[in-house]
C-alpha cells in the first residue's frame, strides 16, 4: 500500500480529515443543541483541531511516517476531548469510524491496529466519564463498526495495490520496450489518430510524442495524395481476423523538414477493451539499396580475399615443404625428399624429375616418387611430354594425357599432369611432372603453384649439380697432391686415410707425407692449410714440395720447419697459414724427435695408456717473420705405433678441444696392432657415416718387436737396400751379435740382394729371412724370376765375395725364382754357446 498513495495524498486527507473535526465541532456549537454540551471547552478546541489538521495537510510530500502516525493520533485524542465536551451523540462514532478507516486504507495492518487500539481506548474513557445506559453496548457499536469497515478497506486496499503494482510494472516494461525499440513504432486506432509515437519515431519523422498524439497519422508522414491509398489498407487490416499475420510493404515517406525516404513498414492489428487498432512498425530504408551494394562488394572482397589466402597459405607451405626438402646437399636426396612434398602440395598421385645429362645431352628420368626402373629412361621430343616441355620451355597442362605420352612408366594412366621446365638461364635443364589419379584433374592454379615451386628447384638443382661436378672434381684433386702410395719401410708399417668434408665442393688443405730419409730414418708429415680451394691446393703443393726437399737434403726438424716458414710468410697473400707437424723416427736408435708448428699433437699407441707427444710447440707457419721453433725427442722402441691427425678428427661445434683429445685416447685404447688396423679402428669410433664435416687425415706408423726370426718383402729396386742393411743391422744388434760380424753378414746379404735385383729381372718383391740357432745365422734370399748369365767379363764375384764372408752358401735356381742360403756361425753367440 506504500506504493499506491503518495506522501501528498495521505498528508492531505489525513489534515482534511482533522479539520474536518473542528467544522463539526463548530457546527454542534452553532445549531440547537443540549444544555449538557460545554460551549467554551468545544470551541477552543475546533481551531486547535483546525490548526493540526492545516499543519499536516501543508506537509504535503516532506510528511513523513512519523508524522502521518502522529496527527493521526493527535485527531483521535482531539476527537474523544471534543466528544467528552458534547457528551453522548451518535455523531462521533462516525467520526471515529473516519480515523479507523483512514489508518486502514494507508497503513500496515499491524499499524492500523494499533490506532484501533488508541480508538478504543479513547472512545472508552468518553464513555466512562459519562451517565448513558449500556455504556459497553455503546462502545462495542462504536468501535466496531470502524474495525470491521477497516479491515474489509484494508483488503480491498490491498488487492487494488497488488493489481496497481502489476499494472504499474507491465506498463512501464511495455513503455521501455516501445521507447527502445530500434524501428519507429507508433499506434493508432480505426480512425488512424496516433496513439503512441516512440522515441525512435520521434527522431526519424521529427515530431515529438506530444506533438503526434492525436493528430491523423497520414498528416505527419505521407503526403497527401496518398491518403487515400493509406486509409484503404487501414480498412482491410482493421477487417481482417485478429490472427492474421502481420502485412508487409514498402511506403515513400516524408519529415518534418520536408525531405523523402523509403521505408518499410509492418502492419498488425490488435483488438483492444474500445475495440481495435493497429500497430505500425516502420524502419528506415534509405540505406538499404546501399547496404546491399556494400554487402555484395564485401562479399566479393571476402572471397577474393579467402581465395588470396588459400593461395597464400598453398605458396607458403610450398615454400616450407620446397625448404625442408631443397636443404639436402646432394642432388639425388634432394630430388627424394622433394617428389613427395609435391605431390602432398598439388594433390597429386605421382611426381618425377627430367634432368638433362652432361655428357649426351639427353632427358633422363632421375628422380619419381614411385621409384625409378631398372632401364635407364630417355625422354625424345617425338613421343613425350617432359621432351615437348623442355624443347618448348614453356609449362603444360594436360587432361587425359596418352599413356605412351609419358616417359616414366609409373606415370601412364593418370588422369592429368603438369609439367614445367626447369630453367637456369635461358637454357632448360630439366623438367618436373606431378600426375593425380581419376577422378581428380589438375587446373590452372595447380600448373601455377608448380612453376612457382619449379623456380626454386630449378635452382636448388642446378646448384646441387655444380657442388657435385666441383665436389668430384676437388675430390681428385685433393687426392692428387696426397702420396700416391706410401713408401715401403722394411720393419715398419705405415697406413694412411683422408676422408673429405661431406658439405665441400672446394679442395681442401689437409696433407700428410712419408719421408725415407736415410737408411734407417724416415720422416712423417702432417699438415693443414688454411682456407679452402685452389689457393689452398697450391699452398698445399709448395709446402708438399719443399718440405720434401729440405728433408731429404738433411736438415734437422727445426731447420725444415723454418726453412718453410719463410716460404709461407714471403706468400703474396696476407692470410696464408698453415699447421704442421714433422717427426722423425729412427727405429735403429729407437727415438723419434719432432717440431710442432700449431699442429694437434700426434698420439703415441703401445704402453698402458696412450699419450701425446706435446713438447716441441710453436706459432703455424705464416704467422711470425721469425718464429723460434724447438725439436723435442722421446723414446720408441719397437712395439709402439705412432698416430697423426688433423684437426677435422677431434674437433666438434660447440666442444672444447680437450674434450676432443680426449676422445681421441679414449677411442684408441683398444686398438689392434698394426698401422692399417689402427687407421680402420679409429675411423670407425670416431668418423660418422656420412663423412664429418670438416676433412680428416690420417698417417700411422707401427715399429713391430724384433725377435728371434727375421722376415723382410722388400721391392726389386737398389734404393730399398739401405733400408734392409739398416733393418738386419738391428736384428742382428738385438741378437748381440758383434761388430764384425753384423759388418760381414750385411755385406755378404747385401750383396746376395743385389744380385738377386741384377741378375733375376723380375718384378715381384725379394723374400728375406733370417734365423739364428744354436749360435748360427742362417740367412735366404728368393726372388721370384728367372736367374740371368753373366753378360759381360769381370760378373760374378758377388756370390764368390759372398762364399768368402759367409760360411756356407747354397744357390738353388728353379722355374719359380733363385734361393740363395748363406749360413754364418757367430763368434759371439758360438762363444757364449761353448761356455756354456
Amino acid at each position: 500500500m506504500g506504493t499506491l498513495y503518495s506522501r501528498r495524498v495521505k498528508a492531505r486527507t489525513l489534515g482534511y480529515l482533522i479539520i474536518s473535526i473542528a467544522a463539526i465541532s463548530c457546527l454542534i456549537v452553532a445549531v440547537p443543541h443540549a444544555d449538557s454540551v460545554r460551549e467554551t471547552p468545544v470551541l477552543l478546541l475546533a481551531p486547535l483541531s483546525f490548526a493540526v489538521g492545516l499543519a499536516v495537510a501543508l506537509a504535503g510530500p516532506r510528511a513523513s511516517a512519523g508524522i502521518l502516525h502522529a496527527g493521526l493520533a493527535g485527531g483521535t485524542i482531539l476527537v474523544a476531548w471534543t466528544n467528552h465536551f458534547v457528551g453522548p451523540s451518535a455523531l462521533f462514532p462516525i467520526v471515529y469510524t473516519w480515523m479507523a478507516l483512514y489508518a486502514f486504507a494507508f497503513f500496515r495492518r499491524s499499524e492500523a491496529m494499533a490506532h484501533m487500539g488508541l480508538i478504543g481506548l479513547s472512545y472508552a474513557l468518553v464513555l466512562t466519564g459519562q451517565d448513558a445506559s449500556s455504556p459497553v453496548v455503546r462502545w462495542l457499536l462504536g468501535i466496531g463498526t470502524p474495525l470491521v469497515a477497516g479491515l474489509l478497506v484494508s483488503q480491498v486496499v490491498r488487492l487494488a495495490a497488488a493489481r496497481t503494482e502489476i499494472l504499474q510494472g507491465s506498463e512501464t516494461r511495455i513503455r521501455a520496450i516501445v521507447e527502445s525499440a530500434p524501428d519507429a513504432f507508433v499506434t493508432v486506432d480505426d480512425q488512424s489518430t496516433v496513439l503512441v509515437w516512440n522515441r525512435e519515431a520521434e527522431r526519424m519523422f521529427g515530431y515529438t510524442a506530444q506533438e503526434a498524439i492525436g493528430r491523423h497519422v497520414a498528416d505527419l508522414i505521407l503526403d497527401p495524395d496518398r491518403k487515400s491509398a493509406h486509409e484503404e489498407r487501414r480498412d482491410k487490416a482493421l477487417a481482417e481476423p485478429a490472427d492474421t499475420p502481420p502485412s508487409r510493404y514498402e511506403l515513400d515517406m516524408g519529415r518534418r523538414d520536408g525531405s523523402r525516404f523509403p521505408a518499410e513498414v509492418t502492419l498488425q492489428r490488435v483488438d483492444g477493451e474500445d475495440g481495435p487498432f493497429l500497430l505500425v512498425f516502420i524502419r528506415d530504408a534509405t540505406d538499404r539499396e546501399e547496404r546491399e551494394r556494400e554487402r555484395e562488394q564485401l562479399y566479393r572482397e571476402q572471397a577474393a580475399r579467402q581465395e588470396a589466402e588459400h593461395m597464400a597459405n598453398m605458396v607458403s607451405g610450398l615454400q616450407m615443404l620446397l625448404d625442408a626438402a631443397l636443404s639436402h646437399g646432394r642432388l639425388e636426396e634432394m630430388m627424394a625428399a622433394l617428389l613427395p612434398r609435391l605431390c602432398e602440395v598439388l594433390g597429386g598421385d605421382i611426381a618425377s624429375i627430367f634432368l638433362v645429362a652432361e655428357d649426351t645431352g639427353q632427358l633422363v628420368l632421375r628422380a619419381s616418387s614411385a621409384g625409378l626402373p631398372d632401364e635407364p629412361v630417355i625422354a625424345v621430343v617425338e613421343s613425350h611430354i617432359s621432351a615437348q616441355v623442355r624443347e618448348s620451355q614453356s609449362p603444360l597442362l594436360i587432361n587425359d594425357p596418352p599413356p605412351e605420352n609419358l616417359a616414366d612408366p609409373a606415370m601412364r594412366g593418370v588422369s592429368s599432369v603438369v609439367a614445367v621446365p626447369l630453367m637456369a638461364g635461358e637454357h632448360a635443364t630439366g623438367v618436373i611432372l606431378v600426375g593425380v589419379d581419376a577422378p581428380s584433374h589438375f587446373d590452372d592454379d595447380n600448373l601455377l603453384l608448380l612453376g612457382l615451386a619449379a623456380d626454386r628447384v630449378a635452382l636448388a638443382v642446378d646448384h646441387a649439380m655444380v657442388f657435385e661436378r666441383e665436389h668430384r672434381i676437388a675430390e681428385t684433386l685433393q687426392r692428387s697432391l696426397l702420396p700416391e702410395r706410401l713408401p715401403h719401410l722394411p720393419g715398419l708399417e705405415v697406413s694412411a686415410r683422408y676422408i673429405p668434408a661431406a658439405s665441400e665442393a672446394e679442395v681442401g688443405g689437409d696433407w700428410y707425407d712419408v719421408i725415407p730419409l736415410d737408411s734407417s730414418r724416415v720422416g712423417l708429415v702432417m699438415g693443414d692449410v688454411a682456407g679452402k680451394g685452389l689457393a689452398a691446393a697450391s699452398m698445399v703443393g709448395r709446402l708438399r714440395s719443399a718440405m720434401r726437399a729440405y728433408a731429404t737434403e738433411g736438415h734437422e726438424p727445426a731447420q725444415v720447419l723454418t726453412r718453410l716458414n719463410e716460404l709461407v710468410v714471403s706468400e703474396v697473400g696476407d692470410s696464408e697459414m698453415a699447421t704442421l707437424v714433422y717427426l722423425v723416427l729412427d727405429p735403429a736408435a729407437e727415438e723419434v724427435r719432432w717440431v710442432n708448428a700449431g699442429h694437434p699433437p700426434p698420439l703415441v699407441l703401445g704402453d698402458e695408456q696412450p699419450w701425446f707427444l706435446e713438447g716441441g710447440r710453436s706459432v703455424p707457419l705464416g704467422v711470425m717473420p721469425f718464429p723460434s721453433y724447438e725439436e723435442a725427442a722421446a723414446p720408441m722402441p719397437a712395439g709402439r705405433a705412432l698416430l697423426l691427425y688433423t684437426d677435422g678428427l677431434v674437433e666438434r661445434p660447440g666442444e672444447l678441444l680437450d674434450d676432443g683429445f680426449k676422445r681421441l685416447a679414449r677411442a684408441v685404447a683398444d686398438s689392434p696392432c698394426g698401422a692399417d688396423a689402427l687407421c680402420d679402428h679409429v675411423l670407425r669410433r670416431l668418423v660418422p657415416e656420412g663423412a664429418m664435416a670438416d676433412d680428416v687425415a690420417l698417417l700411422s706408423l707401427f715399429a713391430p718387436q724384433l725377435t728371434d726370426r727375421f722376415s723382410l718383402e722388400m721391392a726389386p729396386e737398389p734404393g730399398q737396400l739401405a733400408s734392409m742393411r739398416a733393418l738386419l743391422r738391428r736384428w742382428l744388434h738385438h741378437a748381440k751379435a758383434d761388430a764384425a760380424d753384423i759388418a760381414e753378414v750385411l755385406m755378404a746379404t747385401g750383396e746376395a740382394a743385389a744380385n738377386a735385383i741384377e741378375h733375376a729381372g723380375g718384378t715381384e718383391e725379394l723374400e728375406i729371412a733370417a734365423v739364428i740357432a744354436d749360435g748360427e745365422v742362417d740367412i735366404t734370399v728368393r726372388d721370384r724370376g728367372r736367374w740371368r748369365e753373366k753378360t759381360t767379363e769381370g760378373r760374378g764375384r758377388g756370390l764368390m765375395l759372398i762364399r768368402e764372408l759367409m760360411d756356407r752358401v747354397e744357390v738353388t735356381p728353379s722355374d719359380a725364382g733363385t734361393t740363395v742360403r748363406m749360413r754364418r756361425r757367430l763368434r759371439t753367440l758360438a762363444s757364449d754357446s761353448a761356455s756354456s
